[in-house]
């Protein structure tokens, strides 16, 4: 009894240590799994572009769906890498199943010629993926792949509509701001010609940007109150007094765009001391800086408080306000105007062939 007492706890002992090396292997199987389906920085991109399809597949044949998505998708990259050509961050593509996709620029461009090259991109490429998918509508003679060209096309042209923030709207900064004029009326007939619901909510948010830009009150100001670390060193040694938690004044500063990264800096000066920092500051036009004092935390720590009141030039991604924002050479407003009204005739071009493939009666 005892020796068979044994060989079965010996049993259980080892077939319970069987099922936690399994369930040990199936964690690490299933983490690697969770890893993998995460797709790193990636994820949001293929996740959501999954979904766009499987939405599109319940109304539309599978093959139409995916073309759509590939479509959007082009169009989106093309304004991810005009964003990093000209050194701006910028997130990778996110889908909206029935409202497209977009991207998020996590710095706005300093000058309307740099907004007008991002904003070229994405009807550029997306032109050049419509162009591809009806070349291979002639090579494999496959009807869908011709109705998805005939979509691209469409999408891309109506997108150079001269209506902010559409691309055209976007582009147009860097030509003249009257064709928003032509955008304004003109878009409003081909969007109700069309019967876009989108378009139109876009067309509305268009005519308030411009009201709040050209009539809307132009002395608004707003303040934002930052915080940042400072050594009490930096008073000492220079022989100032430490300020206090209460201690208030107002302090010089200067605001610069560097040329190079097109990154926006506030300087900010203490009287007698010189430079106490310099920060990333593109919210807008600075007009004042006050300290609300300073928080001793250690003997070498703390913290500096500044009040910086500013004029907001621009919503962030917005009409800019600003008319040196639109200053742009002659030879840019002509290449861009070439380039812009050039892909809009060939896009209405394209269309027009490629409606003579569409597969409407099969």
């Amino acid at each position: 009894m005892p020796e068979e007492t044994k060989k079965n706890r010996l049993g259980r002992y080892g077939g319970l240590a069987i099922v936690l090396a399994i369930l040990s292997k199936l964690k690490t199987v299933g983490l690697f799994l969770v890893k993998l389906l995460k797709f790193g920085k990636l994820g949001p991109t293929i996740w959501s572009m999954a979904l766009s399809v499987g939405v599109y597949t319940l109304i539309y044949p599978w093959q139409f769906a995916v073309g759509l998505v590939l479509m959007l998708f082009i169009h989106e990259m093309g304004h991810v890498l005009a964003a990093r050509k000209v050194g701006l961050p910028v997130s990778l593509p996110a889908f909206i199943p029935f409202f497209g996709a977009l991207i998020m620029l996590k710095k706005q461009p300093a000058d309307a010629r740099t907004e007008a090259f991002v904003a070229f991109g994405g009807p550029l490429f997306g032109s050049l993926g419509a162009m591809a998918a009806l070349t291979l509508g002639y090579a494999t003679d496959r009807p869908y792949l011709f109705l998805i060209a005939w979509v691209g096309f469409f999408l891309n042209l109506i997108n150079l509509l001269p209506i902010h923030p559409l691309d055209g709207g976007r582009i147009v900064t860097a030509i003249s701001r009257w064709l928003w004029l032509i955008g304004l009326i003109g878009g409003l007939i081909v969007i109700i010609y069309l019967k876009a619901i989108v378009f139109l909510l876009i067309w509305l948010l268009f005519a308030w940007e411009l009201y709040q830009a050209y009539f809307g009150r132009k002395d608004e100001t707003l303040s934002v109150v930052h915080e940042f670390p400072l050594a009490p060193s930096v008073f000492t040694e220079a022989f100032f007094p430490v300020p206090g938690e209460a201690h208030r004044r107002a302090l010089d500063f200067r605001q610069y765009t560097n040329l190079k990264t097109r990154e926006t800096k506030l300087e900010v000066d203490y009287p007698g001391l010189g430079r106490l920092a310099t920060l990333d500051f593109d919210a807008g036009a600075v007009t004042a800086v006050e300290m609300l004092g300073y928080r001793r935390l250690g003997a070498d720590d703390g913290r500096l408080r500044l009040f910086i009141t500013f004029r907001p030039d621009r919503a962030r991604g917005g009409i800019v306000r600003d008319p040196t924002y639109y200053q742009v050479p002659l030879r840019m407003r002509i290449v861009y105007g070439v380039a812009y009204f050039g892909l809009m005739i060939v896009l209405g071009a394209m269309l027009a062939l490629t409606a003579q493939h569409l597969p409407l009666d099969r």
